[in-house]
């Protein structure tokens, strides 16, 4: 699932593309914030899927060989290691993907020269042929394998990634993120775990009510942020020193209303973590100058929001 961190980036990136263009239904775009948070559990099964792609290629490769007017040796007695990863038997015959990979309705065809040649590279690979002639391997070794190979090859590779984006035109920033937890899964995959032949939830839900829940706390953040957009704007205006607002950089202004709107409505979130979340995002998202310029305007804010009482955290040290 993604982090408290990611989520704040999305709905920065949301927050963003909400102002620039010139969208006025709160409601319509925060549904559409929700629907690409979503959708990257989509494109998780796909690059799950593509390395599943992957596999076959090498099990076509085999039957090729062998079908040759002249076999060679190692052609009739290929080294099945690979094919028979019992780690990738395990990813083709479960059932919960095969739901999901059908449900999505993607057609592979024109990508099978891509997986031909990523395969070729794949052969050439120091660690595969490493893989490869090693002679007693432990269910955790393919595993671990199978996981460093999704990454090399799969997880960032561009025509990958140019191909998913002709599904979803955020996927091509998506791409990075679903990667990195992709290959977390694959590491922790266990046929004798039900639990985690699941890909997971892109957010988290909680047992009970409130911001404790990713939903709850991402969609507030992003409607609270717009509500209060121009009262952001008077709070900000009176501590900015030779600066006009219209000339600061949209991206650091968005990260401090964001910040304000963390501050002042999430009551359970302590002050110094939602500084140091914001001071992440703008070195993320802003120029080389962001992060400064956003802190100290932060601390400006927050110590005048404090006097005024106006910032209020539930629970010692939160403040």
């Amino acid at each position: 699932m993604l982090s408290r961190h990611i989520v704040r980036s999305k709905t920065l990136q949301a927050i963003y593309s909400h102002v620039i263009g010139g969208e006025n239904d709160i409601a319509k775009s925060g549904k559409a914030l929700l629907s690409s948070v979503e959708d990257m559990r989509d494109l998780a099964h796909l690059q799950i899927y593509a390395l599943l792609e992957l596999h076959r290629i090498a099990e076509r490769k085999i039957e090729e060989n062998k079908n040759k007017l002249m076999p060679s040796e190692e052609d009739i007695n290929p080294n099945l290691t690979f094919v028979n990863n019992p780690m990738l038997l395990h990813l083709n015959e479960n059932q919960n993907l095969k739901n999901e990979f059908a449900a999505l309705k993607v057609d592979w065809s024109e990508m099978e020269d891509i997986f031909r040649k990523m395969y070729k590279e794949v052969q050439s690979w120091t660690d595969y042929k490493k893989y490869m002639l090693e002679k007693e391997h432990t269910f955790n070794s393919h595993r671990q394998f199978i996981a460093k190979l999704f990454k090399k090859y799969i997880a960032f590779d561009q025509n990958l990634r140019d191909f998913f984006e002709e599904k979803n035109i955020h996927w091509s920033i998506d791409t990075y993120l679903t990667g990195v937890m992709v290959h977390a899964w694959l590491k922790k995959y266990d046929p004798e775990n039900p639990a985690s032949l699941k890909f997971p939830k892109m957010l988290k839900d909680s047992e009970g009510l409130g911001d404790d829940d990713d939903k709850t706390f991402m969609l507030k953040l992003f409607d609270k942020t717009l509500l209060n957009f121009n009262k952001y704007d008077e709070i900000i205006e009176k501590h900015l020193k030779n600066w006009e607002l219209d000339r600061i950089i949209t991206i650091d202004i968005l990260i401090i209303k964001m910040a304000l709107t963390e501050i002042i409505y999430f009551e359970n979130i302590p002050i110094k973590a939602s500084l140091n979340e914001y001071i992440e995002l703008s070195k993320e998202f802003g120029s080389s100058k962001s992060n400064s310029f956003v802190n100290g305007l932060l601390d400006k804010i927050i110590q005048e929001l404090k006097s005024e009482k106006k910032i209020v955290k539930v629970g010692r040290g939160l403040e």
